[in-house]
């Protein structure tokens, strides 16, 4: 006996003995490897009839009547042999046409009878062959003959044996499968062995998890595998590999290859689908990878990239892309607990870098660009650098632009000269050496490849040399790219975006921008944070507190619990404006004095871009001299890159500042033109605001309606609804626009007298007032007691209760239609 026990075969044993008994038939017997379809003909051979036979052999499978060569060898030198089988079995003669071989085959057997015939492993039969025996087959009937046949999974093309009696093997119950078991053997087998005997026996000798790598079942699913269509396989190794993987991913193998890899018995049970596992790694490995990446960013596909590292030697080729979209999900711990098996520093430097502490990042990213070729070497070092500049690390920052020099040295490739370049050429703009920043930064725009990251920062590189405009279109670039190429690449790209058009006055593209990043941000909350700022930000710029003060109450608890000195900066941005736009001039200038405490290291840049309100801080508080160090620093800037922009607020800042009428006009009407050709219509507003606010103190009424009116107009176009109100606001104290006013309002007072009452009775102290309108405290008390008298008040209190009956919109905390400001 070559097999083991047939238990729980009662119904196939049935057939066979009817067959033998009654000595004439047919029978077909098909199953999966080792599951008892030749334990069937040995039980058929054991009853004593005289029998022919043959094993398909795989080698021979594309031999022409190789197999029926070997059936017949027996019986060809019989007498009266007919010549087709002697040319068959080898023994020579002409050959003869097919039919006249199949007739032969079938009058032979029919002589010998009574007579078992049987062929094993038909699969593995080559096309004649099988079909001469299935000729005879169809013709038994009163014939003393006996066929049996075994066919297992593997034949490829129409099968001749189709059509004939034919049962298919099921797997034994536990019941019958127990029977198999030796003493001592472990349960579980059974489940393992998923009712295949043969399995099951081979389990149960090696004491493994598999067949044995050199037994007989191990040999024969290696032989179904290869037999298989390329579609099936593909199927069959997607489902073995027991990865969770989608029905489409499935569905693309096509219905054919699904039920030639269901009928392979090769997904039958867990021994069989972790043996091929073991078999097929490498190319289950790929398989799985593609499938993967059609996935997209999902769970499934993680879990796929997982398997995928799980099956090969070469895991890091799957863990990164596994390790990437869990990130991308959002889910940074697995993402991490992924890249710590991978060994790749360089990504979850990167990593760190958008969700963690930036000290940190800088420490993964420079021990990364230790042992990475120079191109990722200077992408690990870029990043890096990043991370000093977001804590404020200035003196890292330059030792890692003296890195990037030493690499140049080395490699001329693009982004490694883009790195070198651009770190050189920050590293002096923050240190004030503008004559070599300029042409390093300008390199850096010239060699800048076209990937997402190095779009980000040749905008960097545009902004520091005063284009914001040209620093708009190359953070544009890196969004389109990261939206199709990097996506964990998207938010970080969307704060550039979003900044730069907030910096041209586009505030809607700058919140659609912030917005989009914000969302695309999670598992990235230094980027979720910087998006926040920059609404805030654009809010702030745009006169809007309740907007501008969510965002900046959503972005605190990260901005506390982390050292992100940029996104702090800016921040202190938004509330510097903040401050300003609600009359809190004092409060403003302490930001700036405090700036460096809150966000814990230097932001240079920012410190710059801020200037503006620095200055008209500093002159609302009367401290003109606090703001002469921050306005040259703007001034070289603005001089040694010739920005068109930055010129214009420098030149709207010393218009503030200068004591002579005729000085500040002509630095106004500079800043004027200049803003014209820099295209930023808000910022042109805000300086004709604090121009006309100058002329009307100089008495030049007709002068400042013009401004006034002009100012009001592009803040309504361009949604700054709280900048309009407060330019029609010093319109009508400048004597303008009376359409405002309503019949009897105030009649006997000025135009200035009458913005005086209408600050009194939003709560403003006299010194609040005169910071307020650029006057002494002396020249406020005199306007009050004319006031008083021409309205025949006696205090405050009485005045303020007076225009809230007559006053159509009174101004009450400083944001109402009474309400003004220099910025």
């Amino acid at each position: 006996m070559t097999g083991p026990p047939l238990f729980g075969r009662d119904r196939e044993l049935a057939v066979l003995d009817d067959l033998l008994a009654t000595g004439g038939g047919v029978v077909r017997f098909t199953g999966p490897p080792g599951i008892g379809k030749t334990r069937l003909l040995e039980h058929a051979a054991a009853g004593g009839l005289r029998q022919l036979g043959a094993t398909g052999a795989p080698a021979e499978r594309a031999l022409r009547f190789g197999a029926l060569h070997r059936f017949l060898q027996p019986v060809a030198d019989l007498p009266g042999c007919p010549d087709p089988v002697r040319f068959a079995a080898g023994l020579g003669g002409p050959e003869p046409g097919e039919f006249a071989l199949f007739s032969a085959v079938h009058r032979l057997l029919a002589e010998l009878g009574p007579l078992l015939c049987w062929a094993d492993d038909t699969q593995w039969w080559d096309e004649a062959s099988l079909t001469a025996l299935a000729f005879a087959a169809r013709r038994l009937a009163g014939l003393p003959v006996v066929m049996v046949f075994a066919t297992g999974p593997g034949f490829a093309g129409p099968d001749p044996l189709d059509g004939l009696p034919t049962i298919r093997l099921a797997p034994l119950d536990d019941t019958a499968a127990a029977n198999l078991l030796p003493p001592g053997a472990r349960p579980e087998l059974l489940t393992l062995a998923g009712g295949n005997p043969l399995d099951l026996r081979e389990l149960a000798e090696s004491g493994g998890e598999t067949v044995p790598a050199d037994g007989r079942q191990r040999t024969a699913y290696r032989r179904v595998f290869d037999a298989l269509t390329p579609a099936a396989r593909r199927f069959v190794l997607l489902a073995a590999s027991e990865s969770p993987l989608s029905q489409a991913e499935f569905d693309r193998c096509g219905v054919h290859a699904r039920e030639e890899a269901l009928a392979s018995g090769l997904l039958a049970s867990p021994v069989v689908r972790a043996t091929l596992r073991e078999d097929t790694a490498p190319a289950m490995a790929t398989v799985l990878g593609e499938a993967a990446l059609r996935a997209g960013v999902s769970e499934e596909a993680v879990h796929a990239f997982e398997r995928a590292a799980e099956l090969t030697s070469d895991g890091p080729q799957w863990l990164i892309p596994a390790a990437r979209g869990a990130w991308e999900l959002g889910r940074t711990s697995w993402a991490r607990q992924l890249l710590r098996r991978a060994g790749d520093r360089l990504l979850q430097g990167e990593i760190e870098l958008r969700d963690g502490e930036p000290a940190v990042a800088a420490h993964e990213l420079l021990t990364a660009a230790e042992s990475l070729a120079p191109s990722e070497t200077s992408v690990a070092l870029m990043l890096a650098g990043e991370a000093r500049r977001i804590s404020g690390d200035l003196r890292g920052f330059a030792a890692i632009a003296v890195r990037t020099a030493q690499l140049a040295r080395t490699s001329d490739a693009p982004g490694v000269r883009l790195a070198a370049a651009h770190t050189r050429g920050l590293t002096a703009t923050f240190s004030g050496r503008h004559e070599e920043a300029v042409p390093a930064l300008e390199e850096a725009l010239r060699v800048a490849p076209d990937d997402v990251r190095s779009q980000v920062w040749a905008a960097e590189a545009a902004l520091s040399l005063g284009r914001t405009a040209l620093a708009h279109e190359y953070a544009a670039a890196a969004v389109a790219r990261a939206r199709i190429e990097a996506v964990t690449t998207l938010p970080w790209a969307l704060i550039h975006l979003g900044m730069t058009a907030a910096l041209l006055d586009r505030h809607r593209a700058a919140v659609a921008a912030a917005t989009e990043g914000l969302a695309e941000s999670a598992g990235q909350r230094t980027c979720a944070a910087e998006n926040l700022t920059v609404l805030a930000l654009s809010a702030a710029q745009l006169g809007d507190a309740k907007a501008a003060r969510k965002w900046l109450d959503q972005a605190e608890p990260d901005l506390d619990r982390r050292s992100l000195g940029r996104p702090r900066a800016i921040a202190a941005w938004a509330e510097v404006c903040l401050d300003l736009a609600t009359d809190r001039p004092a409060e403003a200038l302490a930001r700036f004095h405090t700036l460096s405490a809150d966000t814990g290291h230097a932001q240079p840049a920012i410190a710059v871009l801020a200037t503006p309100l620095l200055v008209e801080a500093a002159v609302r508080c009367e401290e003109p001299e606090y703001a002469v160090r921050g306005l040259r620093v703007l001034d070289g800037w603005a001089e040694a890159t010739g920005s068109v922009q930055w010129r214009a607020l420098a030149q709207r800042c010393h218009g503030l500042l200068a004591r002579d009428p005729d000085a500040a006009d002509k630095h106004f009407t500079i800043a004027v033109d200049l803003h014209r050709l820099a295209r930023t219509p808000l910022e042109l507003a805000k300086t004709q605001l604090c121009q006309a606010m100058r002329l009307r103190r100089d008495r030049r009424f007709r002068d400042a309606r013009e401004l006034l009116g002009d100012a009001a107009r592009l803040f309504e176009r361009h949604g700054a609804d709280f900048w309009a109100g407060r330019a029609r606001a010093e319109l009508r104290a400048a004597g303008g626009d009376p359409a405002e006013l309503t019949d009897g309002d105030l009649p006997s007072l000025t135009p200035q007298q009458t913005q005086i009452s209408l600050l009194v009775a939003g709560g403003k102290t006299n010194r609040e007032i005169a910071r307020r309108l650029v006057i002494s405290h002396r020249t406020v008390d005199h306007h009050l007691r004319n006031i008083y008298t021409k309205l025949g008040v006696r205090s405050r209190v009485e005045l303020a209760a007076m225009l809230a009956k007559r006053a159509t919109a009174p101004p009450g905390d400083g944001t109402g239609p009474g309400s003004v400001s220099f910025s």
